[in-house]
């Protein structure tokens, strides 16, 4: 018997990502400057039209980083629970309100029960998501340390 030779799997290629600062004076990432001021949204605008989208993908980031610049900083005490969406070893999300924005977002917690270097590395991850704009990725609006 001979076995007909079977095609070539493709592999797929990832979207291309950019991980351009969203402010020229990075924010920290534990939620940002948030002021909102017409310069840092003139910085968004011309980034916005460096990167290679579509309109609709252009005008979701664009919707997307103006309302982040609206929310600020964050704080526990500025979510309201509506309820849990899963949990595992990395901690518990759940489906909460901004009250300040009114805005519905996922939030993960996520107990620091760590050495200072790996909490430090942790920190540098969400520093990359906080300036990563890509349609691609889940908009990350920001982080912050509680006690407790």
């Amino acid at each position: 018997l001979r076995r007909a030779a079977m095609p070539a799997k493709r592999k797929l290629v990832p979207p291309a990502l950019n991980i351009t600062p969203t402010i020229a004076e990075g924010p920290s990432p534990t939620g940002g400057e948030g002021d909102g001021s017409e310069a840092h949204l003139v910085d968004l605008q011309k980034k916005l039209e460096e990167l290679e989208l579509d309109e609709q993908q252009k005008k979701r980031l664009e919707a997307f980083l103006t309302q982040k610049a609206k929310v600020g900083e964050l704080k526990d005490d500025d979510f309201e629970r509506i309820s849990e969406l899963g949990a595992g070893n990395g901690g518990v999300v759940t489906k909460v309100q901004h009250k300040p924005s009114g805005l519905i977002m996922a939030r993960k917690l996520i107990h620091l029960e760590i050495k200072p270097a790996i909490r430090n590395q942790i920190i540098r991850e969400l520093q990359v998501l906080h300036e990563c704009n890509s349609p691609y990725i889940v908009g990350f609006y920001g982080a912050f340390y509680s006690d407790g």
